[in-house]
């Protein structure tokens, strides 16, 4: 689990999309997530959190709709080209296979391993470095 802090949120009902900073690593992001004890009308502040509170929780990408196998000696990366957005592309690295949908995997995205779901059936091997397109997701906010 990690610690981040808000940068910037914004809401629509209990979605919420926020830009945040892993206090440990020099790592900002665009993440999404559910706050499920607050839904918030268009333009109405959130009450519970707000620019600068810390978040723990972990960081997955999800909704893989993209992948591609990639050359093994590729470096691990990651981009979000679209401003305060959770589409995210990166290369990782397959570290464990969960289910035909589900893995862990090494990223530059953190240093703990993070978890892959894909929309379709993925046939990867651990080792294997892959290309995908997703959306980052904050899990476990507490």
């Amino acid at each position: 689990m990690g610690n981040y802090i808000i940068i910037s949120i914004c809401s629509d009902g209990y979605e919420r999309f926020a830009t945040i900073k892993d206090v440990r690593e020099d790592i900002t992001i665009n993440v999404h997530f559910l706050e499920y004890d607050e839904y918030l009308e268009s333009n109405e502040k959130s009450q519970k959190r707000r620019t600068g509170d810390t978040l723990d929780g972990d960081i997955s990408i999800q909704l893989v709709t993209f992948s591609q196998k990639v050359d093994v000696d590729t470096a691990l990366i990651h981009h979000q080209k679209i401003p305060n957005f959770p589409h995210v592309e990166a290369i990782i690295e397959v570290a464990q296979i969960i289910d035909k949908y589900s893995m862990y995997a090494h990223s530059s995205i953190t240093d703990k391993n993070i978890l892959i779901e894909f929309e379709s059936v993925a046939s990867y091997k651990v080792g294997d470095r892959i290309l995908v397109t997703g959306s980052l997701e904050l899990s476990e906010v507490s």
